[in-house]
């Protein structure tokens, strides 16, 4: 069967990752000039906490060396695996992954191995992820896996706010000047992602408005295919997903297939303490798999 990796910023349930054997590729976080391996040595709980304290951490690419080794380990067992990717255009993971696993073809010409650039973060590239994962578990054929994958990505949908723009101001996304008037209006910003980029696509102002934004942008762009496993991430703001995943149900009935999962510590970092994201496919790809019937 082919082994499915994702990167660490990919947000899947513990109890998802477990029952489809995904393996994770760590990303580094760095907090006070100290390494640690996202999901590995640190938790996302406790990168918040030090967030909390006015820390702002790091981040940074998988370890190289590590990173051909923990690849490595399968090749040369001849086990076939797939390597799903933060987006390109968001990170350097996918082009230093992307190399070494070149590298490792020469090495090992009859083991099959690939990389898939998700263009996407969070839980979107979570979901691109485990439609693999569960074609592989199915027997679906390697080359097929590759295939519906790079389909899905065309489908993704990432919609997402962000409470407080002090964090988007110290990671150098947004100027002093518009953290400080967006703070002192409320203005929460609506995010997405398109080709890869993460882009500002309306200004709310007032948390209820944003959140039934939100909602109005995932009834718009769900409504060919609203029977479907839907991902909710929020960043150390549990009652504002249960509140979203409400507000879906009523809007689409979506009711058995809504995921809950926190921000990872990297994307975590960046977008601050607070925000709230919904990710799910806009079309239903042709190999469409439904986590029920497994």
């Amino acid at each position: 069967m082919t082994k499915i990796i994702m990167d660490s910023t990919s947000d899947l349930p513990d109890g998802i990752i477990e029952k489809y054997s995904i393996d994770i590729l760590p990303l580094r976080v760095f907090i006070k000039d100290k390494e640690y391996l996202d999901k590995v040595t640190i938790s996302v709980e406790d990168v918040y906490d030090a967030m909390r304290k006015g820390i702002c951490p790091m981040t940074s690419l998988p370890n190289p060396k590590k990173t051909y080794e923990a690849f490595k380990k399968y090749a040369s067992n001849g086990i076939d695996f797939i390597f799903y990717s933060f987006s390109s255009k968001l990170s350097s993971t996918y082009e230093t992954c992307y190399l070494i696993i070149e590298k490792l073809k020469k090495e090992f010409p009859n083991v099959k191995m690939d990389i898939v650039d998700t263009k996407a973060g969070s839980f979107a590239s979570g979901l691109v992820a485990l439609q693999g994962a569960m074609l592989a578990k199915l027997g679906n054929k390697f080359e097929d896996i590759v295939k519906a994958s790079k389909e899905n990505i065309q489908y993704i949908e990432h919609i997402f706010t962000i409470d407080d723009l002090s964090w988007l101001l110290k990671g150098g996304r947004i100027s002093k000047s518009e953290a400080i008037i967006g703070n002192a209006l409320n203005i929460k910003p609506i995010l997405d992602v398109q080709d890869g980029k993460m882009v500002v696509i309306k200004k709310i102002r007032g948390r209820k408005r944003a959140l039934n934004t939100v909602v109005d942008l995932v009834q718009q762009r769900i409504k060919e295919f609203p029977n479907q496993i839907i991902g909710i991430t929020h960043a150390d703001d549990l009652k504002t997903a249960l509140e979203i995943k409400d507000m879906i149900i009523e809007r689409i009935g979506n009711n058995n297939n809504i995921l809950i999962e926190k921000i990872g510590s990297v994307l975590g970092s960046h977008l601050g303490i607070g925000g709230v994201g919904v990710f799910f496919f806009n079309k239903k790809p042709d190999s469409y798999v439904n986590s029920i019937q497994i």
